[in-house]
Parts: C-alpha cells; structure tokens; sequence
C-alpha cells in the first residue's frame, strides 16, 4: 500500500469486497492529492470510479435510485437542448451529469462507517497545506503554479487573498475556501467528538483516564482553532454560518448545553452589534471587532451596487423561472440574460435553488432536489434506528449528515457545485451516506 496512506487511521483497513480494494486505495491517495492538486487527484478519484463500474456494474444497475438519476441526466439533457445558448446549455451539464455517475459508483464503494472515519481524516489532513499557504498568503506572500514545462495551470496564491483582504488559499476566491473550511472544521468536529467518546468508554471499562493526556484530542483540538481562523480570515457569511450551526448540532448531540449557552450568547453579542438599534448597538460594537459586525451587516462594503446584492439576483433567478417554468433558459445563461438586465455581468444569483430553476425549469428542479430529499430521509431513519454492530461509529455517520447540512446552508447564499473540489466532496459526502444507508438495508 501506498506510504502516504499509512499516515492515515485505519489505513491498514481491508475493504469487504477484495475487489474493490484498488479503487478504495485509489480513491484514499486522491482524495489525498485532490484539493491542493485537482487535476492529479482527480486522475486517482477516476480510477477508483472506473474500477468500481468495473467489478460492480451489474449491482449499480439494479439500484432504482440510479435509475432515479439516469432519467433525471435524459430530461437535464433534453431540456439544455431548448435553452437560449443550447451548446452553453450541454457544456454546464459537465457540473451534474458526471457527479451522477461519481455517486453511483463510490456509494457502492463506500460499504462501512469505517470508511466514512478514514475519509474525515483524509479531508482533515488534506486541508493542512491549504490554511498554512491561506496563513502564507494573508502575509503577502503569492505566486501561481503550473506543471514543469508544461502550460497546465494549477492553481494562483493571490498576495492578501481574493478579494482584497479575505483569504482564499487555493482555491481563487475566499468564498469558495470558505465552503471548503467549513466542511473540513464539521468534519474535524466529528472526529474530535468521536475520539472524545472513545476515550470516556475506554474510562468507564477500567482504562486509564486519558482524557486530557490523549494527543489525538489535543490534535484535533489544534486543527479546530486553525481551521477556525482560517474561517474567519475567509470572511465568507456562509460559511460562518455552517461552522456555527455544526457546533450547535455538535453541543445539543453531546449534552454540552453550557457551550451552547456561550456559543448562543456570543452570537446575540455579534448579531446585535450589527442590526440592533442605536441606543444597544453602540456599546456592543465597542467590543464586539468591526471585521465581524461590519461583515455580517455589509458596512464592510457601503457602496455595493444594488446589482451586486442577493436580494436583487434572487428576485431576477425567480422572474426567469416564471417565464420558463418547465424548461429554464440553460445552464449559464443567467450571466448574459443578467448583464442584459442589470449591465453587470454575474455568472449565477447565489443560490442553488434559484439557479437551478432558472437554468432548468422546476420539474428538473424538484427532480433533483427529490432524489437528494429521500437519501437524507433514510439516513435521518437508520441514523434513529442505528445497527448494533455499526454503534461505535453512528457519531460519525452523524458527522456526515451534519457536513451535508452545511452544504446546503452555504447553498442558500452561494452555489458550491460550480466548483470542482467542492461539488466533489459534496456528492462523496451524499454517496457516502446512501452507501451506509444501503448497506444496512442489504444487511437486514
């Protein structure tokens, strides 16, 4: 096995289908590689992909929720045909149609609540060089990286981030990073309070108490402050919101209600500094820092155009819906159709619900949102009714669900699935779950 895997918790571990261990080992290195070097990790995820179809073709095609898809591709097709730029239209379908295919195969790959422990870590490791050279960049430094002679593009480190001011490491825009951090800080989370739990029923069945002496608590605790600078250091409202909700869900799972409580009142602190009135507001922006408040109530930027507010492209995305409900008007075609509007050109209106309304048409819409809603329904079910044997692991199971969740929160603002590495890990996390879910039905 590969030595970078043997850095990795349960790397040893062999998948249930000796089939499969290639691609479950490929997939690991490139889930590894993938979000600092996309195009080399891509190249392994493919090759896990591949080797999946490969040996387990005649079970994918047997799942009906692949047949789901399969038929939700032959309409997202048909109905780019009939946009307003058809071949625009074809080319966007690169950001769905492959991730159909991505999810049916590695939720057939992915087959234990181990896996899902060994993939946390991989997203956890993997985003270590990204928040030093995010922390390297916020001090100046910059530069842009290519293959050796070659004119493959990799990826530009911006000197004090992009925008101005706001990390983005490399990932081009600190939105985009945001969305990133977010995922990996709930994942980090998770595996804190599932190393945490592990050590108290190792207490409680004679063992030493090694609570506070444990170096993988203290390094998961490491990595959650670093990856919460990194938070804040994006700026990204969005992801900011993820981040907290995840610690509440994490608070209320555990039972630590005094860290709720804090957690609750440093928010009411922050969010009345921004929006109360003038007589409460003034003290509390004398303690609460201007980076947050200002952040959060857009006094950062004053003099935004009104075309640039959410607001003003949602209101838009839904008149472009009501004017083509069944077909849309084709993926990327908002940015024409808004420029022509607003003279302001916006490549999507900051929320996938809309864009996707307003690109496809609500049928393809509701089709898509279907399938999603009934794999997080049976994982809400089994995550109720978890099996015995699997119980040591229902945390991180949980862990999932909730770095799902956060998905959807910063959807709601921004759109994750327009970027690479983030519609990657959202639909491993959605094909992680419905390959647990689908296993314990298969074990029943």
């Amino acid at each position: 096995m590969p030595n970078i895997l043997s850095l990795l918790p349960g790397s040893t571990w062999k998948h249930p289908n000796p089939r499969l261990q290639l691609a479950w080992n490929s997939a690991r290195i490139g889930f590894v590689v993938f979000p600092l070097f996309p195009l080399f990790g891509a190249v392994f995820i493919f090759v896990g992909l591949v080797k999946t179809w490969q040996h387990c073709g005649a079970e994918i095609n047997q799942q009906r929720l692949n047949w789901g898809f399969a038929l939700l591709a032959l309409w997202l097709i048909l109905v780019s045909l009939f946009g307003i730029q058809p071949g625009d239209a074809l080319l966007g379908l690169v950001n769905f149609l492959p991730f159909f295919g991505f999810f049916v195969a590695y939720s057939i790959l992915i087959q234990s609540p181990e896996q899902l422990r060994q993939l946390a870590w991989i997203v956890q490791i993997a985003a270590l060089p990204i928040m030093l050279l995010g922390c390297c960049q916020m001090l100046g430094f910059g530069g842009t990286l290519s293959v050796p002679g070659t004119a493959i593009y990799l990826w530009e480190l911006y000197p004090h981030g992009n925008p101005l001011g706001r990390m983005s490491a490399v990932f081009g825009y600190a939105n985009s990073l945001g969305a990133y951090l977010q995922m990996v800080f709930i994942f980090t989370l998770g595996l804190f309070v599932d190393r945490y739990q592990q050590e108290l029923n190792q207490v409680a069945q004679g063992g030493r108490a090694r609570l506070w002496k444990s170096p993988v608590l203290w390094w998961l605790a490491s990595v959650l402050v670093i990856c919460g600078v990194s938070l804040i250091l994006a700026s990204s409202r969005g992801a900011w919101s993820g981040a907290i909700f995840g610690s509440l869900v994490f608070t209320v799972y555990q039972g630590w209600y005094w860290i709720l409580g804090i957690v609750t009142a440093i928010g009411t602190i922050t969010l009345s500094a921004a929006y109360a009135p003038s007589p409460f507001k003034q003290p509390l922006r004398s303690i609460v820092p201007r980076y947050l408040w200002a952040r959060i109530n857009d006094d950062m930027y004053p003099r935004q155009p009104e075309a640039l507010t959410r607001l003003s492209q949602w209101k838009f995305a839904w008149n472009l819906t009501q004017s083509r409900p069944v077909t849309g008007w084709g993926l990327q075609s908002f940015g024409s159709l808004y420029q022509e509007y607003a003279h302001l050109w916006l490549g999507y209106p900051h929320n996938l619900l809309l864009m996707l309304s307003a690109n496809l048409g609500i049928p393809a819409t509701l089709g898509l949102f279907g399938l999603v809603g009934w794999i997080l329904a049976q994982s809400t079910i089994l995550f109720l009714n978890f099996p015995i044997q699997w119980r040591s692991e229902r945390t991180i199971f949980f862990t999932y669900l909730v770095a799902f969740a956060g998905f959807m929160i910063f959807n709601i603002t921004d759109v994750t699935a327009l970027e690479l590495r983030l519609n990657t890990h959202a639909w491993l996390i959605l094909a992680s779950i419905w390959g647990i879910v689908d296993r314990a039905k298969s074990n029943r």
